[in-house]
């Protein structure tokens, strides 16, 4: 267990500096450095086909991985011939999709031609980088099922990151072209990859076998069908996350870009989301194991109150601070204010219904996240071909929300069907209409003013009413227990 916290300590470190390093470099150095129609061809075209081939091209491999690593943690061989057999399913798989996309290059050159050409200059950069973001994967995955955690964390949360900013300040300072700039970008994977090669070299679980003595305890066919129900689902939902991007970019590079810079803006927001997730997920499998619905409906109603708080205040921020932000970047970005705002506000929906996917994917109903994942391309696709055309970056970010809304409204009539449970709470309510209450009086306080006085009056006051408006209101036990118990004291203040 000592082991087990150490690494846990040590990972949440780089993902948090990684976050920092991913601030500085997409928010400050991207759009400083790089047009933004030189962001929409990196960050959203080119990453964007190479999450989508590469997340195909794997094959359900990385998921795999995990779930039968265990299974054979007692036989170095069988062990060897499944990392061998996940390497033949991945190469196989990435080999078929990267001669498909090749073969279908007359229908990029179609879509790009007209108004994102500088796409079709790079177009087969997307082959090596679809190689080494799915060599990297495969081999990140395989290494944390073996429970060693903080060296991939490392690679993928800071080194990418580093190589990404060294580049940027090297293009900055005409050290290296665009050109040059956009093969680093392209190839950083591939370090990636060298990295956790070397570092784990050595290592027992690292030897690869091609032949079949797994089979004496796991059956290829189990793998394999276990690993194309995971390539559905997982290509489905990474097309639905990067469709909009690339539909968007047919219609202007620019824009894609100025739109990649708010879509990060507001994972951000975000972020909560997906800690409480990870620390949730075990205890929503235990409830289900002991088919203990109360604990369930406990565990859905506390994490809604938490998410809502956390995200309310988060985009709190952001709509007060959003312009100050925006004054502070190149002219091309200062009317992504609504695009910011849109996207801000299909995260707060997400997080409003909690850990809906959580309990479906963890429960006997699990393959419903199969067809509503299925569900959310085809509705993602359609509807981005819908809003694009006729309103631009506004009509992506009008896409995104929509399908958002209708994807959770989904999620929770059908948590509500099955099992009888839903994550309201009249505390939600208020935090909703207090969080609102103190956005308008602000703006309104605050118009006219210096844009960068009134950023700091925001900031301070909106801090301020939203921390009293919590410990007064209890809406939430949790957070006045830590308050009451642990931090007065440590100010001084005795609890009576």
């Amino acid at each position: 267990m000592g082991i087990v916290i150490r690494q846990s300590i040590r990972s949440t470190v780089w993902a948090y500096f990684g976050v920092l390093l991913g601030a500085v470099t997409t928010l400050w150095l991207y759009p400083h450095f790089l047009t933004a129609a030189q962001i929409g061809l990196t960050t959203g075209v080119l990453l964007s086909l190479a999450s989508i081939l590469s997340q195909l091209g794997l094959a359900g491999t990385q998921n795999t991985a995990y779930f039968y690593s265990a299974k054979v943690n007692d036989s170095p061989t069988a062990k060897a011939s499944l990392l061998g057999l996940l390497v033949k399913l991945a190469f196989y798989s990435t080999l078929i999709l990267l001669l498909l996309y090749i073969a279908m290059q007359s229908i990029f050159v179609h879509w790009y031609q007209a108004k994102s050409a500088l796409f079709l200059h790079y177009f087969y950069a997307t082959i090596p980088f679809t190689i080494t973001v799915v060599a990297y994967n495969l081999l990140e995955a395989f290494v944390r099922s073996q429970k060693q955690i903080v060296f991939t964390n490392f690679t993928r949360e800071v080194l990418l990151r580093l190589i990404n900013i060294v580049a940027l300040v090297a293009l900055a300072f005409n050290w290296i072209s665009f050109d040059f700039f956009v093969w680093t970008f392209v190839f950083a994977y591939g370090a990636l990859f060298l990295a956790l090669w070397w570092n784990h070299r050595k290592d027992d679980f690292m030897k690869i076998s091609f032949d079949n003595s797994y089979q004496s305890l796991i059956e290829r066919k189990e793998i394999i069908q276990y690993s194309l129900y995971n390539v559905l689902a997982g290509g489905a939902w990474s097309i639905a996350n990067s469709i909009d991007s690339l539909m968007l970019a047919g219609h202007s590079l620019s824009d894609a870009g100025i739109y990649r810079l708010a879509y990060f803006i507001c994972s951000v927001v975000q972020m909560p989301q997906k800690t409480i997730s990870q620390i949730l997920l075990p205890l929503v499998a235990d409830a289900w194991h002991d088919n203990d619905t109360k604990k369930l409906d406990e565990l859905y109603k506390k994490s809604a109150m938490q998410l809502m708080i956390a995200g309310s205040f988060l985009i709190l921020l952001l709509v007060l601070l959003v312009d100050a932000f925006l004054e502070q970047l190149p002219a091309e970005y200062h009317g992504a204010k609504w695009v910011v705002l849109l996207l801000a506000s299909s995260k707060l929906i997400d997080m409003a219904t909690s850990i809906n996917g959580e309990i479906i994917q963890t429960s006997k109903y699990y393959k419903f996240n199969l067809y509503l994942i299925l569900a959310l391309m085809v509705f993602t696709i359609f509807a981005n071909a819908y809003f694009i055309p006729r309103y631009g970056i506004i009509g992506a970010a009008l896409a995104t929300t929509l399908v958002n809304v209708l994807f959770n409204i989904a999620k929770y009539l059908y948590v509500w069907f099955k099992v009888r449970i839903q994550p309201f709470t009249i505390g939600i309510f208020w935090v909703l209409l207090v969080t609102s209450s103190i956005a308008l009086a602000l703006l309104w306080l605050t118009q006219g003013m210096n844009i960068w006085w009134s950023a700091f009056l925001r900031f301070s006051l909106a801090s301020v009413a939203f921390i009293v408006f919590l410990l007064m209101s209890r809406v939430s036990p949790e957070i006045h227990s830590i308050w009451v118990n642990q931090v007065l004291p440590r100010l001084g203040f005795k609890n009576k």
